[in-house]
């Protein structure tokens, strides 16, 4: 990162086209870079609210939304910006076709694999998008024109996001479909790097039903348990089980779902049911509810 390109940030909210950093070993990819500065930022302010830094934790919370500074409202999908702060084009059909094309102002990827890049505040991206139906027809275009990539970790929460529309069943479907896809037990079998273990930490949280979709806070998104049966064994001493008794290669989709005993309707689970310890317990059909 050149320091052009943070004080831009930092003044702005955006890093606009910058010149290239002859060190740097990724260059030109500041829509990337103010995606991540974005939720840094968003952490970073929760630490602040935990030490009592009231004055940090509005600054630091404030800027966790310039991401909404490259999303370009023509397309729904971020873009890059000039220096004047305008996005460098304004042709509706040449938008839309750079969306779904690799660009160099992204990390390895197309503005459609890093629009989704918001996990500290999705409700807030669907509304930008132009609202929740908008928001869920671009999440099934990413499946159904096989635009999605798992290969590339900054996609790994986008099948979990359909849990912020009406339809999770959507992400049950989605994520079965990637764990049965992409992952091989042959060599190569994954569909990309494991960077620091993320591939398969990827698939060990979506066979236990749930993840992280926003590390920072305590909720984990809820998918499609695949093990019948599995138990936790947590540092206090108490433990947590996950049943699943019909799960199965096509009982895929949760009918319904019971925390200790108790109707569970949640579609994430928070940090604290794990650590207090109990049963949570799935039904699982072939038909989604």
């Amino acid at each position: 990162m050149g320091r052009r390109a943070l004080k831009s940030y930092l003044k702005y909210g955006y890093i606009p086209q910058e010149d290239s950093v002859m060190e740097a070993f990724h260059t030109r990819e500041q829509v990337s870079r103010t995606l991540e500065y974005s939720y840094d930022d968003f952490c970073v302010a929760q630490i602040a609210q935990q030490l009592g830094k009231k004055k940090d934790y509005k600054k630091l919370i404030k800027r966790s939304e310039n991401w909404r500074n490259v999303l370009n409202p023509l397309t729904g999908y971020v873009q890059a910006k000039n220096k004047k702060g305008k996005f460098i084009s304004s042709s509706e059909e040449t938008d839309n076709h750079e969306a779904f094309s690799f660009q160099n102002y992204i990390t390895e990827g197309a503005p459609c694999h890093y629009t989704w890049y918001v996990p500290h505040n999705i409700e807030g991206l669907a509304q930008a998008m132009g609202g929740t139906d908008i928001f869920e027809a671009k999440l099934d275009s990413m499946f159904s024109e096989n635009r999605y990539w798992h290969g590339n970790e900054p996609c790994h929460q986008i099948a979990y996001l359909f849990n912020y529309t009406q339809h999770p069943w959507k992400t049950q479907r989605e994520v079965r479909h990637i764990m049965e896809t992409e992952y091989k037990d042959h060599p190569g079998g994954l569909s990309g790097n494991d960077d620091a273990g993320q591939m398969s930490a990827w698939y060990v949280f979506s066979a236990m039903g749930f993840y992280p979709v926003c590390p920072g806070t305590t909720r984990y998104q809820i998918g499609s348990p695949s093990f019948r049966r599995l138990t936790l064994h947590l540092e206090n001493g108490k433990t947590f089980t996950m049943e699943a008794p019909d799960s199965d290669s096509k009982n895929i989709y949760i009918q319904r779902m019971e925390l200790n005993g108790v109707p569970y309707t949640k579609t994430y689970l928070d940090h604290d049911d794990i650590l207090k310890g109990g049963t949570m317990r799935f039904y699982m059909g072939s038909t989604p509810l």
